[in-house]
């Protein structure tokens, strides 16, 4: 009788020891790695958009192009560099952005010389361009005439429900 006692208990802690292996293993694969390989990712994109951030002075600005001084950003400093602008660049005139997805502005018409310029650069190109606001300048008149559904009136919940009778 001691002796099966003896051999249950053995089998039940080898049993219980597989488990709790198991369950380790499982989850070293399935929660640990996956979390290092995500944050491994995060660190390589985040040194990649810091190689594409540059700050500065416009020096000059075109149409589809503009200059800038850089004076902080990834290995320019000091130096001018000139980004073109496309249809996929992003427009931002202190926190609202002026043109819509897919549509190409006139950089002349939001951007000026002299002006401070935060730009996502990338091999000549022009991610995205930023600017805050000019003194005196109102976050109205930074929005494009072409209504977006961002830019668009709220309607007061009287006005929705009228709207909908």
């Amino acid at each position: 009788m001691r002796k099966k006692l003896l051999i249950v208990s053995g089998i039940v802690a080898a049993a219980v020891v597989l488990v709790g292996l198991g369950y380790f293993l499982a989850w070293e694969r399935y929660v640990n790695l996956p979390m290092k390989q995500a944050r491994e990712a995060a660190r390589q994109q985040q040194e990649e958009l810091n190689k594409m951030v540059r700050h500065g002075e416009a020096v000059e600005v075109k149409p589809e192009a503009i200059t800038i001084k850089v004076e902080k950003g990834g290995g320019d400093i000091g130096k001018t560099v000139t980004a073109r602008v496309n249809e996929y660049t992003s427009i931002q005139i202190g926190m609202g952005f002026v043109n819509k997805p897919g549509e190409k502005l006139d950089l002349t018409r939001w951007f000026k010389q002299s002006d401070q310029v935060d730009m996502l650069y990338k091999d000549g190109q022009a991610m995205a361009v930023h600017r805050e606001l000019r003194p005196g300048e109102n976050p109205s008149e930074s929005q494009p005439e072409t209504g977006s559904a961002l830019n668009a009136p709220r309607l007061s919940p009287e006005a929705q429900a009228q709207g909908q009778q």
